[in-house]
């Protein structure tokens, strides 16, 4: 990996993110700790919040490390855990964010601690992102900006066509 990268050990972000969870549920809010495809997630909402924070780590079940992939790091969406035919998804809802690891020289350790204060304030602001998603008057599910046909701005519930609950702008 280049100099101006950061290699973060998979103890180190696993660790971050498993406190930052058990913080969220100390608080009786959601989160969850799962894969997609091979990569390690994390859901992370605040109680009574239709929005949860996906965390992608870029770290591939059973690594060591987060993956060699140039700028890649950990990516955060704005999003929601919505039922589907097959079970739970997730449905991003429009914010997202790349954590880039990069760091200024010093010590490999000072450099990790850098990139993980970015990770942890990044988190504290999609969280409370999560908390101002409203939720739908009809189904309680996360209501997203829309558009009528005329161009008028409103908000529609996520889960539509199934719903179709609406709220003004």
């Amino acid at each position: 990996m280049g100099t101006r990268f950061v290699d973060v050990p998979a103890d180190a972000i696993l660790g971050e993110l498993r406190a930052i969870a058990s913080a969220v549920q100390g608080k009786r809010g959601y989160s969850s700790e799962g894969v997609a495809g091979r990569e390690i997630v994390f859901d992370i909402g605040p109680p009574g919040g239709v929005a949860v924070v996906r965390v992608y780590t870029s770290l591939a079940l059973g690594e060591d490390a987060v993956r060699d992939c140039g700028e890649d790091a950990v990516r955060l969406v704005l999003g929601a855990v919505m039922p589907s035919d097959t079970g739970l998804r997730f449905k991003p809802l429009g914010e997202s964010r790349r954590i880039y690891r990069t760091a200024p020289k010093g010590t490999a350790d000072e450099r990790v601690a850098v990139f993980m204060k970015r990770l942890r304030d990044a988190i504290r602001e999609f969280y409370a992102m999560a908390l101002r998603v409203p939720s739908c008057p009809s189904c309680g599910g996360p209501l997203v900006r829309r558009e009528s046909r005329d161009g008028r701005a409103f908000l529609g519930c996520a889960r539509y066509p199934v719903c179709r609950g609406t709220r003004p702008a």
